[in-house]
């Protein structure tokens, strides 16, 4: 019986749905299904501790990958949107040049910090590259 039902499952994977994919679709809350599922087995009072604990971990590193933050997740309002307008008067705020004008840093470094850090705001990243782009 579970055999059958793997392989159901599986055939049903392969097809696919024209509506949906499992990564790409995101519900209102900003979720995949992957994502759900994952919250729903860490909430689960049913899971065994270490299986919650697992998918909470799993859950976090995926909203990371794809640059989630908390206040999409909450529905509040993102300050940075406005603070990273792509005009170069943006402040950057970390590294060799924390607290200075992104106009007044070097492009080299800027293109760096474009190709080397992963774990960036996704404003300040697209301001950066918009800066760059102007030069």
């Amino acid at each position: 019986m579970a055999a059958r039902r793997k392989s159901k499952n599986k055939r049903e994977k392969e097809k696919g749905n024209p509506n949906q994919s499992a990564n790409a679709t995101v519900n209102a809350v900003g979720l995949t299904e992957i994502e759900m599922k994952l919250l729903r087995l860490a909430l689960d009072r049913g899971a065994y501790e270490g299986e919650a604990d697992n998918a909470a971990v799993m859950l976090i590193r995926k909203l990371r990958q794809r640059n989630v933050t908390a206040d999409e997740l909450l529905g509040q309002p993102q300050s940075s949107q406005s603070k990273y307008d792509g005009n170069g008067n943006e402040k950057m705020p970390f590294g060799k040049y924390r607290d200075e004008m992104i106009k007044n840093i070097p492009i080299d470094y800027l293109m760096w910090v474009l190709y080397n850090c992963t774990n960036i705001d996704a404003h300040l990243k697209l301001a950066i590259h918009k800066f760059v782009m102007r030069e």
